[in-house]
Parts: C-alpha cells; sequence; structure tokens
C-alpha cells in the first residue's frame, strides 16, 4: 500500500502498521526476548578484530551489565553519555542500559572538549562511557560540564593505569540464569535514549526519544528485504548507527562492526572480505568511492540495497551507483532526529515517500497546509507522542505544536503521487559528512582574530553537492593585513576537524544584511560561489 493523501487536510500519511512487537513493554525486554528466540545465531561480527558474538552471548554480557550495574548502585532515570566507537561491547552494554531504564546520550567520539561541555550541561550525566583515545578529552569535559561527578568507564583500555573498565561490568555474577527484566512503566513516557540534533537553529539540543517509539519504528522488517549481513561506518552518535544496531538486534540480521572511520579503501576491504548485503552511507562517502580506482575491480554483487541519507544525493550519484549493482539498488530517504527514518523510495531528486506511521503536511508562514507541489516548510507526525527535547521546554514549544506535529525547518513539497522533495534548509546550521555546524561558533572565533570587522559564515557545496564546505567571509578592519592563511591556522588549530574552514576565506568590502541588521547567507553564498568560479578562471 502507499500513502494517502486527504485533500479536505491535505495530509499525506503513511500506512498504519503497529508493530509486530509489544510496544507497552521496554525495549530492552524486547531485546532481550528477541535475542532469545535463536541464541546460536552470529549476530554481531567485529571486522578490526576477527571476532563474533550470537544472540546468546550478547544477552549474557547485557544481563551482566544490568546486574553489575545496579550492584553499583544505578537505577532507572540515571543519565548516562556514551561517546564511543563500534567496539565489540558497546551493543551489550546499550542493551544492558535499556533493560535497566537508564537513558543514554550519544555523542560523537571524535568531539571536542566544547561539543562535549555543551551537551553533557544539558543531561548531567552520572554515568559515562568513552574509549582510550578520547578518555583526556571526556575527563575535560567532565570536569567542566557535570555539577556531581559521574563514574567514567573506558572501553578497551589497554594498559591505560587507574581508569575504570567496561570490562569489569562484564563479570561473571552467577545469577544470570534467574535474571527477569524488570517493567519500568509507561514505556511512551520513559526515555530510551537522547540523540543529538541541531533543531531549526543554534546547538546541538537532545532529542529524547521513548521506549515505546523506538519498538514502533523498529518492531516492524522493511518490507521486501531480507538482509543477512548490514554494515555502515556510523557510531551510535548517528541516527544511521541507531538504526543499524536496533534493525540488526530487532529483526536477526547480523551487523558487521569497526572502530575505524571511513576511508575508501577501508570500505573496499570490508566489502571484499565480507558479504555485506545491507550497505548504508551518505553520498559524500559514495562520492569518494565512485572516483576510487578500485572501483572497477570490486565486487558489487552481493549488496542487494545501498542506502543513502543524511544529506541530499545527486542523482549523478545515485545513478553511477546503480550502474555497479547487478543485484541490487541505490535508494535514498530521510531521517530525522526526532522520529528517525521517515520517507523511501526511488524518484528523480526525491527523497522517497512517506513510511508507515507518518504524517505529513507542507504549511506556509502562517501554518496554512498547502497544495502537492506547493513549496513551504515540512511538518511531520508520528504515532507515537514525541517527547521532544530534553531540559528545553522553549524548543519543545518553538517546534512542536499542540497537535503533536514537528516542524523541520525543511522547505519541501509532495507532488501528486506522494513523494517528497526537500528544497532548502530553512535553517542555517551547515552540514559536513553528516555533521551539523553551528555558523556562530566559527563567527565566534573567527571575530576574535585582529583585524577581523565583521564575518559571516556560509556553507558552499563540495564537489558532489553533498555535503557544505564551511566558508569565512570577512571585512577587515581599516588597514589591517589580515590574510587567509592567517584565518585558516587560527580557527583549524581550535576546533574540531568537521569544522574546518575547508570551504576557505573571502575578504569583501561589505556584508549583505536585512533591514535589522541580520545577514543575508543566501545572498552571501550566492556571492561567494561566484567568487569561486572566478578564481577558477
Amino acid at each position: 500500500m502507499l500513502p494517502a493523501f486527504d485533500p479536505a487536510t491535505k495530509v499525506w500519511s503513511g500506512i498504519h502498521r503497529p508493530p509486530l512487537l509489544n510496544s507497552e513493554a521496554s525495549l530492552g525486554q524486547v531485546i532481550l526476548h528477541t535475542l532469545s528466540l535463536n541464541p546460536s545465531k552470529e549476530i554481531q561480527i567485529d571486522a578490526d578484530t576477527g571476532r563474533s558474538m550470537t544472540n546468546g552471548e550478547l544477552q549474557l554480557r547485557a544481563i551482566r551489565v544490568v546486574q553489575n550495574l545496579k550492584e553499583l548502585g544505578f537505577c532507572k532515570g540515571d543519565m548516562v553519555t556514551m561517546a564511543c566507537a563500534n567496539s565489540e561491547n558497546v551493543a551489550p552494554l546499550a542493551v544492558g542500559l535499556l533493560i535497566n531504564g537508564m537513558p543514554f546520550n550519544t555523542l560523537s567520539p571524535s568531539y571536542g572538549v566544547d561539543d562535549m561541555v555543551h551537551m553533557m550541561k544539558i543531561t548531567q550525566p552520572k554515568l559515562v562511557f568513552c574509549d582510550a583515545n578520547n578518555y583526556e578529552t571526556i575527563k575535560q569535559a567532565v570536569a567542566l560540564a557535570v555539577k556531581d561527578k559521574p563514574l567514567v568507564y573506558v572501553f578497551e583500555s589497554g594498559e591505560m593505569d587507574c581508569v575504570k573498565r567496561v570490562e569489569d561490568l562484564l563479570k561473571v555474577t552467577g545469577r544470570e540464569l534467574f535474571f527477569v527484566p524488570p517493567y519500568l512503566g509507561d514505556s511512551h513516557q520513559l526515555i530510551a535514549m537522547i540523540l543529538c540534533s541541531s533543531g531549526t537553529t543554534g546547538l546541538p539540543k537532545g532529542v529524547c526519544l521513548s521506549h515505546a517509539h523506538l519498538i514502533t519504528i523498529y518492531g516492524n522488517r522493511m518490507p521486501g528485504y531480507n538482509f543477512k549481513l548490514l554494515f555502515n561506518f556510523s557510531p551510535l552518535y548517528w541516527g544511521s548507527g541507531v538504526y543499524t544496531l536496533l534493525t540488526s538486534l530487532m529483526s536477526g540480521i547480523t551487523r558487521l562492526i569497526t572502530r575505524q572511520p571511513f576511508s575508501e579503501d577501508l570500505c573496499f576491504d570490508l566489502l571484499e572480505r565480507y558479504p555485506v548485503d545491507g550497505l548504508f552511507t551518505p553520498p559524500s562517502y559514495a562520492h569518494l568511492l565512485l572516483q576510487h580506482p578500485r572501483l572497477k575491480t570490486a565486487n558489487w554483487s552481493n549488496i542487494r540495497l545501498w542506502a543513502l541519507g543524511g544529506s541530499a544525493a545527486s542523482e549523478q550519484i545515485r545513478n553511477s551507483m546503480n550502474a555497479l549493482l547487478p543485484n541490487g539498488k541505490a535508494s535514498n530517504g530521510l531521517g530525522i532526529s526526532e522520529i528517525g527514518r521517515v520517507s523511501f523510495g526511488q524518484k528523480p531528486f526525491a527523497v522517497g515517500m512517506l513510511l508507515p506511521n507518518i504524517k505529513g503536511k507542507i504549511v506556509d508562514e502562517d501554518g496554512a497546509a498547502l497544495e502537492n507541489g506547493v513549496r513551504g516548510e515540512l511538518m511531520l507526525k508520528f504515532s507515537v507522542k514525541i517527547l521532544g527535547y530534553y531540559n528545553n521546554p522553549e524548543a519543545n514549544a518553538e517546534s512542536i505544536d499542540e497537535e503533536g506535529w514537528l516542524r523541520t525547518g525543511d522547505i519541501a513539497y509532495f507532488d501528486e503521487e506522494g513523494y517528497l522533495f526537500l528544497v532548502d534548509r530553512k535553517k542555517d546550521m551547515l552540514k559536513y559528512r553528516n555533521y551539523q555546524i553551528s555558523p556562530s561558533d566559527l563567527e565566534s572565533i573567527v571575530a576574535k582574530i585582529d583585524g577581523v570587522s565583521h564575518v559571516c559564515v556560509v556553507g558552499v557545496p563540495d564537489e558532489d553537492g553533498a555535503s557544505d564546505l564551511a566558508t569565512a567571509v570577512i571585512v577587515k578592519t581599516q588597514g589591517s593585513q589580515l590574510n587567509e592563511a592567517d584565518v585558516l591556522n587560527t580557527v583549524n588549530e581550535q576546533v574540531a576537524d568537521y569544522k574546518r574552514l575547508r570551504g576557505g576565506v573571502f575578504f569583501v568590502e561589505d556584508i549583505p544584511m536585512t533591514a535589522t541588521g541580520k545577514p543575508l547567507r543566501r545572498k552571501l553564498r550566492e556571492i561567494v560561489i561566484s567568487m569561486i568560479k572566478s578564481r577558477e578562471s
């Protein structure tokens, strides 16, 4: 069945599909039950070590996490921060936290101190998990952000001294066989995890996802596919990382993991070594793979679906990928932190049709619903009530209306068939390889440089249009000898890699402003693109 359009309300609705799994239970209960149905099934393969884990082994480790955390005094509602790559015991730990009703906020393991501090100030975790290579960053962030100092545990800490090891939470308790997961109460109100989202403006906010919300999304398989091995590079910080983990656990599909970040050669190596049939990448990764010399000799016959998401995918990229796949197809979709998967499917320039249990409409500036083909702001509604943003009532009021509709901040339209087309982002946030960049963050750094009178940071498209390259546009003070190298060195030494000024620095006489003194970013972006073309000609 296809999404339906109601001409009276001008609302598109994905088909109603109740979850096959009980959304009144907790997500941890559901996962434990699913794992117990086939204990010998291989559920995870660690590409870095070659080790694999069965459902039964993952279940046992998760139960030990639950019991050892309770022994330490942790209980339902205690907040957790996870800033870690996809190592062997991340999945058992996450399941254990879900069973205990301990919500966790997933942060990028590559975050700098400032980004860690921002989110920890919001969540005030009692427990923090990290990797050996970001332990010092986490220590600094905890000292600056958290009032009551949490316990910090390190994954795979090796020879590190004086640290708490995640492996200590996996020790034998002797009570594993008698474990019964507790009932945690109303799963529609109980927070399972908190993802990071930039919302429509400003720094990231904490998106609360309930146990019932996640069960409703992942309690049904994607029709038409019966995958055997899923893979993407995303840690749990990304919605795509959560998607792969929960799809694996709740549908019984083996997941391939690696701690290493994306590189073209690593991706080719893994696809040669393992029969991956369900692959997810952002379009920017696909673009890099398509330009690589190994493309022509790689074996693409195992892949049945190459899913694209996180940013806009050009038709050129998707068509090039489809030409590679003799037994599969490339398809793109839309997902947002506040809901999860929103749309999926193939049509030129579209991001697909609405998925089950999703409603969508396009509205004008006054909130009135618009006809098909007319551009406006996209609003979405899920069948389970969205919990909103953690400790942020102001953002909730701005982003979610009284009927539960979410203002996405995206300019879009539906066609007569129900395909959704994204036109632009209403918000100013930039996106580089799936990382959100706040222009104001970079502007505050540039503004402190001697010789800068005014600055505005905009995004210019990279070669394939899949990412924004942060670009500083500067008006110099009179007589200043400031040059591009000075600015790049100052900024790039202070920020995380994804925030670097990859689009460069441009000096102008003035920055176009609105009547109220706000920079006209879209107009300035057009000016910069024109200047880039002039440089290249």
